[in-house]
């Protein structure tokens, strides 16, 4: 049966409520986040084809993007990102983030602050105000990262971000001069890598959750009915 994508609003710690879709199928969370300058739609139905993967896609638009709260900053996306994956573990459990361009670059960039169950960077970049050589990233996370080889300046930049991530972290790459969103349009089949990555990185810790959160709840109703019975 499809799913179709429901509106939501995610209030931030800030008070910033960052809005977009979410495809509430049961499987693990993924959250999507397009690159500065675009909006949802740029991921060419890239979350509808996640989502057919059963897992629960949530594409939210940047601060100051779309019908986001606030003005566009970059500065802000380190306080954002964090603040939004506490909200959405807090409901959905172990999450997994999907970002392209500068945006990805800078996640991948962050260390501990942020640290996502799994990340996956499609041609990541970073802004000429983040040194290469300054960026840390988190030894919690599995990466994945997608780049092309046909564009020489894109897949160097890629492949120094990928150099320096942590231990647990995977490279794809396809011959093309495609970047972003248009890269796994383009080549169709890398959506299976992403699916199977997902499987193993993200999938078990959730299913775990999911236990854990069903019985701490039967323990919670087991409890109130042994007061009721008081």
């Amino acid at each position: 049966m499809k799913i179709e994508p429901v509106s939501i609003e995610i209030v931030l710690d800030s008070g910033i409520v960052l809005r977009g879709y979410e495809w509430p199928a049961r499987g693990a969370p993924v959250v999507m986040l397009h690159d500065y300058g675009e909006d949802l739609d740029a991921w060419h139905g890239l979350d509808q084809k996640l989502a057919e993967g059963s897992f629960r896609v949530i594409n939210v638009e940047l601060r100051g993007h779309g019908f986001s709260d606030g003005e566009p900053d970059s500065e802000t996306l380190q306080i954002d990102a964090p603040a939004l994956l506490r909200e959405v573990q807090t409901v959905w459990g172990p999450v997994a983030v999907c970002t392209y361009g500068s945006v990805a670059g800078i996640l991948c960039s962050m260390g501990e602050q942020y640290s996502p169950l799994v990340h996956i960077a499609i041609s990541p970049v970073l802004p000429s105000t983040v040194p290469v050589s300054s960026a840390v990233s988190s030894k919690n996370t599995a990466y994945l990262m997608i780049s092309s080889t046909g564009d020489d300046n894109h897949t160097s930049q890629a492949r120094r971000i990928f150099e320096n991530l942590g231990p647990s972290k995977l490279w794809a790459s396809v011959a093309s001069t495609n970047h972003g969103p248009e890269l796994i349009q383009n080549h169709a089949h890398l959506i299976g890598d992403m699916t199977i990555f997902l499987q193993r990185y993200l999938v078990p810790s959730h299913v775990k959750w999911q236990d854990n959160a069903l019985r701490e709840a039967i323990t919670d109703e087991e409890r109130e009915q042994l007061e009721v019975k008081k």
